[in-house]
């Protein structure tokens, strides 16, 4: 029988620590509140150290579990005082431990773990329905994004047929404007042309004229090189003498239309600077910035000419002073430069008739003002023209148009700040 006994309990699970975590927290409650009173209560000493906590760590349960089942006299009084609120049904039957109450702990631990695996699939199901929610959202998200994505695409290709059919119509204008401006310089081509057919005969006509007499016209005597229209007959082939009176007026109608159809004409292809033979730009040394103050410095103590744009360098230098303060100090300060690098500069500036333009003499810096109705870019530009082309030359600029036509011209171009680095 006693065999039997020790089969069952060795078949039936071990009862773990944390199963009884409920009467050995109800078995500190009492001894704590034993140990308050008048009336102690007998209690192993064990228990003492839990007092006051509000939760037994689960490394110390093994502990007072064993000095509780060591004490059965405790054990039994506190069984008696069992309540479910505070005790659960495990710990209660290890307490009062009635007959067959391993068996009943088993079944509640089988019972207890079922219910957990139940608990924990169901968690696990729930987090995998919330995964699928999840994704199903991203899912509509990035459909949704797609689809915006394609709404952007297709009305950037319609934008884009639009640009093109401007394309297309602006082409088309601009074949226009082509064929109009060629019928333009053809047409001033042959205005001119006829000016100098007329100019022509007019001096042929002076030079057979039987009289010496100068033609006078109501604006005074014609001179040379005015231009002259097409006489109807020279006074050789008919006997009569030159009309002064007609000469002139051909002569300034053919002056008129050529001004008008200049004014109008851009500038052929022709007319564009290009590099005169054998100028090349002066090569710097390696690893020196074209646009730096150490290029600007290399130059300048080169035997180049420098020209520089005058206003454009005074007005970044020195903004908020007056015109003439800047010209003053923009020509110190290049003196200076002059007299330290031996260079030779030449300063540009716009407009001779500018009040004490020319009241300044320097030694060492040519400077130059543009006549009434030049711009200060085209002098600079006809004073690269002019330079021999074995000669560097130097232009300090910001202006954009100036630098392109220069560079073509092979000169150096220094910016404007790189310039002011140095005065």
């Amino acid at each position: 029988m006693f065999v039997q006994y020790r089969s069952a309990m060795s078949e039936q699970p071990p009862i773990e620590h944390s199963d009884l975590r409920s009467a050995i927290e109800f078995a500190v409650l009492v001894a704590e509140e034993a140990n308050k009173g008048k009336r102690s209560m007998p209690f192993p000493k064990e228990l003492r150290s839990q007092f006051g906590a509000s939760r037994i760590p689960t490394g110390s349960l093994g502990r007072l579990r064993r000095a509780i089942e060591a004490d059965d006299l405790f054990r039994e009084r506190i069984a008696v005082g069992v309540v479910p609120e505070l005790v659960d049904p495990i710990g209660g039957l290890w307490l009062q431990r009635p007959a067959g109450w391993r068996a009943e702990i088993a079944a509640l631990i089988e019972s207890k773990h079922a219910d957990e695996q139940d608990a924990g699939l169901r968690s696990a199901v729930r987090r995998e329905e919330k995964r699928r929610r999840a994704a199903e959202q991203a899912t509509a998200r990035s459909q949704a994004e797609l689809i915006q994505q394609q709404m952007t695409i297709d009305a950037l290709r319609a934008e884009l047929d639009i640009v093109k059919a401007d394309l297309v119509k602006s082409g088309d204008a601009i074949g226009e404007l082509r064929a109009e401006l060629v019928d333009v310089r053809n047409e001033a081509r042959h205005a001119r042309d006829r000016q100098a057919a007329a100019l022509a005969k007019y001096e042929a006509a002076k030079l057979d004229a039987t009289t010496s007499t100068p033609v006078q016209t109501s604006d005074g005597p014609l001179a040379d090189g005015d231009g002259a229209g097409e006489l109807l007959q020279d006074d050789r082939q008919d006997g009569r003498g030159v009309d002064p009176g007609e000469v002139a007026e051909v002569a300034r109608a053919a002056r008129e239309l050529a001004g008008r159809l200049e004014a109008l004409l851009p500038a052929e292809a022709s007319d564009r600077p290009t590099r005169p033979p054998g100028r090349q730009p002066l090569r710097l040394p390696g690893g020196v910035i074209a646009s730096s103050a150490a290029a600007a410095e290399f130059l300048l103590r080169s035997d180049a000419v420098v020209l520089i744009d005058g206003y454009n360098v005074a007005m970044l230098a020195w903004p908020n002073r007056s015109l003439e303060a800047q010209r003053t100090r923009l020509l110190d300060g290049v003196e200076n430069l002059a007299r330290r690098f031996g260079s030779d500069i030449t300063v540009v500036f716009d407009g001779a008739e500018v009040v004490g333009a020319h009241t300044t003499r320097r030694r060492l810096v040519r400077v130059v003002y543009s006549p009434e109705g030049v711009i200060a870019d085209d002098v600079i530009r006809d004073e690269v023209r002019r330079l021999p082309p074995a000669r560097g030359v130097v232009v300090v600029t910001n202006d954009a148009e100036i630098i392109g036509d220069v560079k073509l011209l092979g000169a150096n171009v220094v910016p404007s700040n790189a310039m002011i680095a140095l005065l």
